[in-house]
């Protein structure tokens, strides 16, 4: 185990460029706060960043909001079982797409390790409840059961 332990710190300190992996660099996210998950993204993962601005735009906009949508359509409906039907159409469309983007944000993205996923699903989490999530609770669930999976999955594993 010795000449082992040589020979992995000669390749751990061979080149110029060595890097320390307990310490951040400037491609790792180190908070969870919502700004901070948007610059990381904008800058390393710009493909995810635009699909979450069009999310949050559609969110903002009201137009995967069971509240304003179906408000909306509950006047003009005279049937209380109609205007049930639309709540859930409209609560399984916003639980589908927002599954949907954190699957390719989760699936795309580069982390190193369990808690820089944390991180980043808690920003995310953050940033959707501020974008109009707040007037959809079926984001909110999504992302707390993605981030009970995870810890599950770190504690089994």
């Amino acid at each position: 185990t010795r000449t082992y332990n040589k020979a992995h710190s000669k390749i751990m300190t061979a080149g110029t460029n060595t890097m320390n992996t307990n310490e951040p660099s400037n491609n790792d996210l180190t908070t969870s706060s919502p700004s901070d998950v948007r610059a990381w993204l904008s800058k390393n993962h710009p493909k995810q960043f635009a699909l979450l601005d069009s999310f949050e735009m559609e969110l903002r906009l009201g137009r995967l909001s069971t509240s304003s949508t179906a408000v909306a359509r509950d006047s003009s409906s005279s049937s209380l079982s109609h205007s049930a039907q639309y709540h859930a159409k409209d609560r399984r469309l916003v639980t589908g797409r927002t599954v949907e983007l954190l699957r390719s944000l989760i699936g795309s993205t580069r982390w190193k390790n369990a808690a820089q996923l944390m991180m980043l699903l808690k920003g995310l989490g953050r940033e959707l409840h501020s974008a109009g999530g707040f007037r959809e609770p079926a984001i909110g669930n999504v992302v707390r059961r993605i981030m009970c999976a995870v810890r599950d999955e770190v504690n089994t594993a």
